[in-house]
C-alpha cells in the first residue's frame, strides 16, 4: 500500500524553504505598468559576524510603494532602509512588508544567521618556483629594441555554487502541457499529479477557460484517485482494516462562448492519497490555459515558512559539517534517533514505518548528501514507546552503539525525550554528554504530541548550554490556527474526530522536512571550530551522574564486561517474557521484536531466591516491567540496604528505579528480592544500566 508510495516520496527544495514561497506562474494579467511589477526579495538569507552589516535587496520595487523591515528578535537590528546589523550570535528573521495604494502585503522574510567569528575555508596558494638565470628552462631576456609585452592573467569566472535541493511536500506551480501553458480539451482532460497530495490538505486550482461553440456550456473542474482508508476500532484506528478507497470531487461553472473566463476552485483532499489526478471536462471543445495548482496542508498554513522557521538553532556546526563532508566523500556515516513512540514511528504508516520522521529525514539526508546511491549513509531507529530519558540512557548501549554497522559511535544522534520525560533532566543531560564525549554531533529534536512538547522550553536550555542544533516543529507552526494544524498533523486516537494524539503521515513528513531544513541551513554556513574538545572539562548544567551508562541484560557476555563481576539470577531464572510490548519497526530483520527479548523473570514456579549481582559502578538504574494485570512487587537492596520498591501497573511499559548515584566507582552488591507474600506472583527485570 503505502510502501509503493513511500518509494516515490521526494523531499522539499531548499530554495522553496528559504524563500518562504514558490510561485511559478502569474494568476492575473496586470492592469498597468505598476501592477505588472512584482516586488521580490533578492536577499533571502544572510550570514554575518557580530558587528557586520548587510543591506536587504528588493527587485521590482514600485515607485509609490513604502517598504518596511521588522526584526524577529534582538539578535539583529534593521534600519528603515533595510540595513541589517548583527548584534549577537543566533538566528533571526526580517519580515519585509510593502504598502501600496493603502494595501499592506508581506513580500517575504530574510533568514539571518549571526556568528561570533568566521573560520575561513582553507585556500591553496600556488607556489611559484624561481628558475636560475642561464638554466635551460629560463625565459630569454627581451631584446632592447623589442616592445615590452604586458602579459595579462586570464580572467577566471567563479564556479557557481550548486546547492542541494529536494522536492517540497507542498508547492505552487503552473502546469506545463508539453511545453505550452494552454491545452485544447475535447470532452475530458486528466492530468496525473502523482504524489502532489500524499499528505492530504487543500488543493486550489486556478485556470482560464475559453470556448467558441456559440453558446454557454458547462465545464467541470475536479479530481479523482485513491487513498488509503481505515476504520476505528474502539479508541484506536484498526490498521489491519486499511484498504484502497476511491476519492473524487468536482465543481461546475458556466463558460460563456467567445469570452475568456478565469475560475478558481479549492478541494479538500483526504490523507494517505496514493494517486491524485486533476480533471477538466465539458460537453464540447474548450481551451484551458495558465493552470496554477497550489497545495497546502490547511488554510492557515504557509508550509515553506513552517519548515523554515522550525530551526531553533544550528548550534556549533563543526560535527554536522564533518558528517556531511564524510557522506559526500563516500565515507560511512551513521545517523541514529533515540526517543519514544513518535521516534519509533507510532501512527506513521504500516509495519515497516517507512513514513516515520526519523526514517524519512534519514532518507532525505542520504539522497542529498550521500555518495552515489547513498548506501554509505546508515540509519538506526532507537525509538521505543513510552521512553523517558532515564530509560533512554539505559538502552543507549544496546539500541544505538550495539546497532552500529560501521564505526563505534553515530556521526549524528537525534535525542527526543521532551514529551515523555518527567523529572529526568539529569538523565537527559547524561545522554547528551555521553554522545558528545564519543564524538557524535547531537541534535535536540522536540517532537509534538497533543498539547505540545512539555519540556521543550526547559530542555532548550541544554541546547544553548552545549551549543547544539535544535529542531522545533512547534516554533515553525506558531502562526497557524491550532485547530487546523491539529486536524492535519495528528492521528485520530479517540472516539471522536477531534480526539488527537500522535503525529500521523503528514505530521511525520513535516517533522522530517524540519530536520532537513536544519541540515541544509548548516550546509550553507561557514564551518566553525568544534567547541567541545573534552566534555569532562565542561561542568554539567545539572548532572553527569549517568554519563557513559552501559546496558546489562541476561544475554550480556560478562567476559566482555569486566566491571560486572558476577550475576546470580536466583529465582529470576526465566530469560524470556512473552507478555510484553513489541517494536513497531523491523529491527535486525525481525518484525514485532519484543522490547526486551533478554530478561530475568521470576514466576511462581522458579522459587524464591533473590537476584544478585556484583558490579563495579557509581550509578545504577533498574528497568522492570509494569504489567497491565496483577503482578508482584520486588525490593531493591544496595550493599544490604533497601533503596526502593519496584512494581505496579502500567500497560507492560517499563518502570524505572534509580538505585545508586555516587561520584566514585566502587564495588557494590545489588540484590532484588520479591516482597513477602508476592513470591507466587510474576516479576520481570528488563535491563540494568550501570556506569563504571
Amino acid at each position: 500500500m503505502l510502501k509503493e508510495t513511500n518509494k516515490r516520496i521526494l523531499s522539499m527544495a531548499m530554495a522553496f524553504v528559504m524563500a518562504g514561497s514558490c510561485v511559478f506562474g502569474a494568476l492575473a494579467e496586470p492592469t498597468d505598468s505598476q501592477a505588472a511589477k512584482k516586488p521580490k526579495l533578492k536577499t533571502k538569507s544572510v550570514s554575518l559576524n557580530v558587528g557586520k552589516k548587510k543591506t536587504i535587496q528588493i527587485t521590482g520595487k514600485r515607485k509609490k510603494a513604502k517598504y518596511t523591515f521588522k526584526a524577529s528578535n534582538k539578535k539583529i537590528k534593521v534600519s528603515k532602509k533595510g540595513v541589517i546589523t548583527a548584534v549577537k550570535k543566533g538566528t533571526a528573521k526580517v519580515k519585509v512588508t510593502e504598502t501600496y495604494k493603502k494595501k499592506k502585503k508581506t513580500i517575504g522574510t530574510v533568514k539571518v544567521t549571526v556568528k561570533t567569528k568566521a573560520v575561513p575555508k582553507k585556500t591553496v596558494t600556488p607556489q611559484v618556483s624561481a628558475t636560475p638565470v642561464g638554466s635551460a628552462s629560463a625565459t630569454p631576456a627581451a631584446s632592447p629594441s623589442a616592445p615590452a609585452v604586458q602579459s595579462e592573467a586570464p580572467t577566471v569566472e567563479p564556479t557557481p555554487v550548486v546547492r542541494p535541493t529536494i522536492e517540497p511536500a507542498y508547492e505552487t506551480k503552473t502546469l506545463d502541457f508539453e511545453g505550452s501553458t494552454s491545452k485544447v480539451v475535447e470532452s475530458e482532460l486528466k492530468v496525473p499529479m502523482e504524489k502532489a497530495m500524499l499528505y492530504g490538505g487543500l488543493c486550489t486550482v486556478s485556470a482560464e477557460f475559453t470556448q467558441e461553440t456559440g453558446s454557454a456550456q458547462d465545464i467541470s473542474v475536479g479530481y479523482d484517485g485513491t487513498y488509503l482508508s481505515f476504520k476505528k476500532n474502539g479508541a484506536y484506528i484498526d490498521k489491519n482494516s486499511f484498504k484502497d478507497e476511491a476519492m473524487s470531487d468536482a465543481k461546475t461553472f458556466s463558460c460563456p462562448s467567445g469570452e475568456k473566463t478565469k475560475q478558481e476552485f479549492t478541494f479538500e483532499v483526504p490523507k494517505y492519497s496514493k494517486d491524485f489526478n486533476l480533471k477538466f471536462s465539458g460537453a464540447g471543445k474548450f481551451t484551458v490555459e495558465n493552470v496554477t495548482v497550489k497545495t497546502q496542508p490547511f488554510a492557515s498554513a504557509d508550509y515553506a515558512s513552517m519548515v523554515a522557521n522550525s530551526t531553533a538553532s544550528t548550534g556549533n556546526n563543526a560535527r554536522i559539517k564533518k558528517a556531511i563532508a564524510k557522506a559526500q566523500a563516500g565515507e560511512d556515516v551513521t545517523i541514529a534517533y533515540l526517543g519514544g513512540s513518535i521516534t519509533e514511528g507510532f501512527a506513521a504508516s504500516e509495519t515497516d514505518n517507512g513514513d516515520c520522521y526519523a526514517e524519512t529525514s534519514y532518507k532525505q539526508f542520504k539522497k542529498i548528501f550521500g555518495a552515489g546511491d547513498g548506501s554509505n549513509v546508515h540509519f538506526i531507529n532507537a525509538g521505543m514507546s513510552g521512553t523517558p530519558s532515564s530509560l533512554g540512557i539505559v538502552r543507549y548501549q544496546r539500541d544505538v552503539l550495539n546497532q552500529m554497522k560501521t564505526g563505534e559511535y553515530p556521526d549524528i544522534l537525534f535525542i527526543d525525550f521532551a514529551v515523555n520525560d518527567g523529572n529526568d533532566a539529569d538523565t537527559y543531560e547524561s545522554v547528551i554528554r555521553t554522545a558528545l564525549e564519543q564524538g557524535s554531533a547531537v541534535v535536540l529534536m522536540f517532537v509534538l504530541y497533543t498539547g505540545g512538547c512539555a519540556h521543550e522550553k526547559e530542555y532548550t536550555q541544554y541546547g544553548k548550554y552545549y551549543d547544539l542544533a535544535m529542531v522545533s516543529p512547534a516554533q515553525g507552526m506558531a502562526s497557524c490556527k491550532k485547530e487546523e494544524f491539529d486536524k492535519w498533523f495528528y492521528w485520530i486516537e479517540g472516539n471522536t474526530d477531534t480526539s488527537y494524539g500522535h503525529p500521523d503521515v503528514g505530521g511525520h513528513r513535516y517533522m522530517a522536512d524540519c530536520i532537513t531544513n536544519m541540515f541544509l541551513t548548516i550546509d550553507q554556513e561557514e564551518e566553525e571550530e568544534d567547541n567541545i574538545a573534552d566534555i569532562n572539562e565542561i561542568t554539567p548544567k545539572t548532572s553527569d551522574k549517568f554519563q557513559g551508562m552501559k546496558t546489562l541484560l541476561s544475554s550480556t557476555d560478562l567476559s566482555q564486561n569486566p566491571s560486572v563481576k558476577s550475576v546470580d539470577p536466583g529465582s529470576f531464572s526465566m530469560l524470556t517474557d512473552s507478555a510484553q510490548n513489541t517494536l513497531q519497526y523491523i529491527k535486525d530483520g525481525i518484525e514485532k521484536m519484543q522490547w526486551f527479548p533478554d530478561v530475568w523473570m521470576h514466576t511462581s514456579s522458579t522459587g524464591s531466591d533473590s537476584f544478585k549481582a556484583t558490579i563495579n559502578c557509581r550509578s545504577l538504574i533498574i528497568a522492570y516491567k509494569m504489567p497491565s494485570g496483577t503482578s508482584g512487587k520486588a525490593d531493591c537492596y544496595i550493599d544490604g540496604k533497601r533503596v526502593g520498591t519496584m512494581g505496579g501497573s502500567g500497560w507492560n511499559n517499563a518502570g524505572l528505579l534509580r538505585a545508586l548515584q555516587e561520584d566514585e566507582v566502587k564495588e557494590h552488591e545489588l540484590e532484588i528480592r520479591m516482597q513477602d507474600g508476592d513470591e507466587n506472583k510474576p516479576f520481570t527485570i528488563f535491563a540494568i544500566g550501570y556506569c563504571d
